[in-house]
């Protein structure tokens, strides 16, 4: 949205909603055209994660994932990366076909009061519903979206429970935040179920990989606003350090 490219119901405040970078003359043509590349790399086995923001490029991709899965089930978890303006309805369709959303709580920390220009404040308040989705039942996963954001998943989950901006602290939809459970499990179990790896990654469980970290606080309890500075004290992977901090 901030280059106001998103495809958008909703017209930006200078004029235009965005489009699709597709082939085709009309916004039709460029949505068909979407699906049908949706279709072939379906049938072909693969799992396709789409980059979509706009409400309109959101559901394009939903529904050719829909239309793909119908017209040759495979199961193959299809994904929307980002997300940010999904409608209840299509979360719904989402968690009635298997399909997934990723998507990067720091992008929202990072460009919150930005995207109060671009979209304006009421719409900015519901870019990301994390708590609507998940009440839903929508599979979410979440990244950083790096080199764009820090790679840093503390200030992930901190921007997910308090939906602050970084310039000014504003919070936009606090009744969109979530707990710090509902997001590290985000980062987590919900990327593994994404990469069909649930039953041997993502949660610490008998009989699964080995893969977690120690951390100098406790995240569950750590005032909020500490989150992001939480120190990493080692990594373990596959029952491996691969990571010591070095303290005793």
């Amino acid at each position: 949205p901030p280059t106001k490219t998103a495809w958008m119901y909703e017209d930006y405040p200078d004029g235009g909603n965005g489009r699709l970078v597709l082939p085709g003359e009309t916004d039709e043509e460029r949505r068909n055209e979407l699906i049908k590349m949706i279709v072939h790399a379906h049938k072909h086995g693969f799992q396709l994660g789409i980059h979509a923001i706009g409400g309109r490029a959101i559901e394009a991709c939903i529904d050719g994932f829909i239309t793909a899965e119908r017209e040759e089930p495979k199961g193959l978890r299809h994904y929307v990366i980002h997300g940010d303006f999904i409608s209840d309805e299509y979360a719904k369709l989402a968690v009635e076909h298997g399909i997934g959303n990723c998507v990067q709580p720091i992008i929202k920390w990072t460009l919150s009061d930005v995207m109060d220009k671009v979209v304006g404040i009421e719409l900015s308040a519901r870019e990301w519903p994390l708590r609507t989705l998940l009440d839903i039942g929508v599979h979410l996963s979440a990244g950083s979206d790096a080199p764009v954001t820090y790679p840093s998943w503390q200030q992930g989950v901190q921007s997910a429970i308090l939906r602050e901006s970084k310039a000014t602290g504003t919070v936009r939809g606090p009744e969109q935040c979530i707990t710090v459970a509902e997001a590290i499990r985000m980062y987590t179990i919900g990327g593994a179920w994404q990469d069909h790896m649930e039953h041997i990654k993502g949660s610490i469980e008998m009989g699964k990989l080995a893969d977690f970290c120690i951390l100098d606080k406790d995240i569950l309890t750590v005032e909020p606003h500490s989150i992001k500075d939480i120190r990493n004290l080692m990594t373990i992977v596959g029952g491996k350090i691969v990571y010591d901090a070095g303290v005793d």
